[in-house]
């Protein structure tokens, strides 16, 4: 039989009593004024949570725009920078030029000793950037100064600008004038021109190494042999509209028929313009000039002006002190054309070695004049002229060495007409860099004391020369 506690009993009435008037009092009050539903609570949520994404996107859209302003002002400041820095290249590799005379009076005794006769002009633009290298980059010469003793700080105008320079320099009667001579007029222009292009594109060597160059079809679906290139360029100047043949066994050329109407078949045809070129670039127009003849003939290096091989500026005369040795022979197989020099690649390759080696080891401008340069080719001279200086050196039957030609009083003649030692237009290309930006500036100068202002105008020609072409990129 079972029993209960009464205390238990009435405890646990009294509580069910006091939750009963608890939830009565709660009933009649409503709940507390700081409470929400629900609901509402998730309604705020998504309020706050929209409000955060816009704001962000706000703060993300503020910061794309002001981080751009920033990258394109920027931008713009280091392309004002390396633009005039380049432009001050320019400048002052013309100053630099126009000196020529009073630095090569100071080196006149050392030269002397040297070669023993007067210097010809010396090429001073070849090192514009070493000479202008505290204008151009003022850290990197200050580097330099360490070694040297010189304390470039202590001189007025220079300071680090933000921006540097760099210079290339090259005169260009350096290469292959394939344009109108200045100096030549007629079938003797027309001749010039041939020869040399025939030769440098090894015309008169069998086999030739740049046959194959010749076997194919080029990017217009043509076949272009070397005489075909020859009369294309020549037609493309001459005033006429016939067609240039070249014979390369008689060295002459000949006008027969109507120039090429190949140019008339192409997608976007056009015609020759019959009249001198104007720049570099419209050598690409003629026929048979594509990538790989540009690349083989014309630029191998489109940022080094110092590798082109053709120019459209000039007398048509050819510089020995700075011409590369493929320009110098042909310049000298144009004339010489039965030479050993001229039919054996073997020798060929021997005369340009032996110039690129002479001139890294004694960057020296050896022949003061056209008739030096010839008698270098036949292997004479005194005991301080180049062939047999290298012949004391090297040893009879040295294979460094190439045959000598011989030259006829005749051909003679006609290769001095067109070997000269001085420069007067030179390409000046100046790059500057600021920051990830970089500008640069080519220009063909002209530096000829001889040049006057066509009329009306008058005067002499200025002392930092005349501006044939400028071009900025």
């Amino acid at each position: 039989m079972s029993t209960s506690r009464p205390d238990l009993v009435l405890s646990g009435a009294a509580d069910s009593r006091a939750r009963y008037r608890r939830l009565k009092r709660a009933r009649r009050t409503g709940p507390p004024a700081s409470s929400t539903s629900p609901r509402e609570a998730g309604i705020a949520l998504i309020l706050a949570m929209t409000a955060i994404a816009i704001l962000a996107v706000m703060l993300a859209d503020m910061h794309e725009s002001t981080t751009t302003a920033y990258v394109v002002a920027t931008t713009e400041r280091d392309a004002l920078r390396a633009e005039y820095s380049a432009r001050s290249g320019i400048n002052l590799t013309r100053l630099l030029v126009s000196q020529e005379p009073a630095i090569r009076a100071l080196i006149t005794p050392i030269y002397l000793m040297m070669i023993g006769r007067q210097p010809p002009m010396i090429p001073i633009w070849m090192y514009a950037d070493s000479i202008l290298r505290p204008f151009c980059d003022y850290e990197a010469a200050q580097e330099m100064s360490g070694n040297t003793g010189l304390d470039l700080s202590a001189s007025d105008g220079l300071g680090d600008t933000g921006a540097t320079c760099s210079i290339v320099a090259v005169a260009e009667n350096s290469k292959i004038n394939v344009n109108d001579p200045l100096n030549f007029d007629g079938d003797r222009a027309r001749t010039v021109v041939a020869q040399q292009m025939f030769a440098l594109m090894g015309g008169y060597q069998s086999p030739s190494p740049y046959d194959d160059l010749f076997a194919n079809q080029d990017a217009d679906g043509q076949f272009t042999s070397r005489l075909d290139i020859v009369s294309a360029l020549i037609d493309w100047w001459d005033p006429d509209t016939d067609r240039t043949n070249f014979d390369p066994g008689a060295g002459m050329v000949v006008s027969s028929g109507a120039e090429d109407d190949v140019y008339t078949r192409y997608a976007e045809p056009y015609r020759p313009r019959n009249a001198p070129m104007d720049s570099i670039e419209e050598i690409r127009m003629i026929r048979g000039v594509g990538d790989d003849f540009w690349a083989t003939f014309v630029e191998p290096n489109p940022d080094d002006p110092r590798t082109r091989v053709l120019t459209i500026y000039g007398s048509g005369a050819v510089n020995p002190n700075e011409a590369q040795p493929e320009v110098l022979l042909a310049r000298v197989c144009s004339i010489l054309v039965d030479q050993t020099l001229c039919t054996n690649p073997l020798e060929a390759a021997r005369f340009i070695q032996l110039l690129r080696t002479i001139r890294s080891i004694a960057p020296v401008p050896f022949f003061t004049s056209g008739v030096d340069f010839i008698n270098f080719l036949q292997g004479q001279g005194g005991p301080q002229d180049l062939y047999p200086m290298l012949l004391g050196f090297l040893g009879q039957g040295n294979p460094l060495l190439f045959t000598p030609v011989t030259v006829s009083p005749d051909r003679a003649t006609q290769l001095a007409s067109v070997l000269v030692t001085a420069a007067r237009i030179i390409t000046i290309q100046s790059t500057g860099h600021a920051g990830r930006t970089r500008v640069r500036i080519r220009s063909v100068m002209n530096f000829h004391d001889m040049w006057t202002p066509p009329p009306p105008n008058t005067g002499l020609m200025p002392g930092l020369g005349i501006f044939y072409y400028y071009r900025l990129d």
